[in-house]
């Protein structure tokens, strides 16, 4: 059973809110709160569809944007969603990342003919790099952002920005960060985009689908959080696959989370039951704020014995290293 804590933090922000509305309420940063956990100190707007127009393809990315009210600059974070799904889900997390500071963009992907053949996931190249390029054209694309929401006209940082996505999207945000495949005639192929700092896959693949490789997460160097359910695994595959990405990237700033009893589609809060999109909001916010804010209460909150790990009260496990 969850059971929600109000820390001396929240208590201070619950009478901010109180004595000033939440409208008008002081901004206070991310970085100066450990409470993620509860919303954040930001009020959160959302528009349901921003189209970017993607002059490298000559054609659009319909996207819907949450992102924060206040002063900025934001982060920037794109969500991928996974086959057969759309920009509008995972709204419960995102806007729970939007009410901390982060402005979210989720690409509409154009999934057509996707499926899985033999056992697994292997899209056709186009399919894959279509994907990928999709993110890219979100972040090439956010100056249109900007001029089509007024509250973001010059707040959205270009300097931190990262990718999270679920299922299929968490391949996409992968490759977006840099992990290699195999992929037409290239062997450990880097789709990735420079620009990505850090990303978080949800329910993610091992080795075998879309050209994972035993090698592929070898170039992983940034920070990472994965998130597993120990009722999340793929039929015909090992216990532990959908932990690879964690167990075969390099050391330094990546976490797993596996929670008890979570399906493949538990995490999002679109309706399954169960508390996993509780722990995927507290420990996503943190992993954010420490890894695009540089903050160092995040960072304690994940690794301290006071912090997440006490908040998951057993029903879930987290690794990190």
């Amino acid at each position: 059973m969850l059971h929600r804590r109000v820390t001396p933090t929240l208590v201070a922000l619950m009478a901010l809110v109180a004595a000033y509305g939440v409208a008008s309420a002081p901004v206070v940063s991310a970085q100066s709160q450990a409470v993620y956990e509860a919303a954040g100190p930001y009020r959160v707007e959302t528009v349901e569809s921003i189209t970017i127009e993607d002059d490298q393809r000559e054609r659009d990315v319909v996207t819907h944007v949450r992102y924060p009210i206040g002063d900025g600059p934001f982060p920037v974070i794109v969500f991928s969603h996974g086959l057969g799904a759309n920009k509008d889900v995972f709204g419960m997390v995102t806007t729970h990342w939007a009410s901390h500071g982060f402005v979210t963009i989720h690409p509409s992907h154009d999934d057509r003919g996707v499926g899985m053949t033999g056992g697994g996931m292997h899209p056709s190249e186009e399919k894959v790099r279509e994907r990928v390029r999709d993110v890219t054209a979100v972040l090439d694309g956010l100056d249109q952002i900007e001029r089509s929401i007024g509250d973001l006209a010059g707040k959205l940082d270009r300097t931190r920005m990262a990718v999270g996505g679920h299922s299929y999207g968490s391949f996409t945000t992968m490759a977006a960060g840099g992990v290699t495949i195999d992929i037409g005639d290239e062997i450990g192929a880097n789709l990735g985009d420079p620009r990505v700092q850090c990303i978080l896959p949800i329910s993610p693949s091992g080795r075998g689908d879309y050209g994972l490789s035993d090698s592929s997460w070898d170039s992983l160097t940034m920070p990472a959080m994965v998130f597993v359910g120990t009722n999340d695994v793929r039929n015909g595959r090992a216990e532990d696959w959908r932990t690879e990405p964690y167990l075969l990237s390099p050391s330094g700033s990546k976490y797993l989370i596996n929670i008890d009893d979570a399906t493949h589609n538990a995490y999002s809060g679109d309706g399954a039951p169960g508390d996993a999109p509780t722990y995927v909001k507290a420990a996503s916010a943190a992993f954010w704020d420490s890894c695009l804010n540089g903050s160092a209460e995040a960072e304690q909150y994940l690794t301290g014995e006071t912090g997440f790990r006490r908040f998951i009260e057993g029903e879930a496990t987290f690794s990190f290293k």
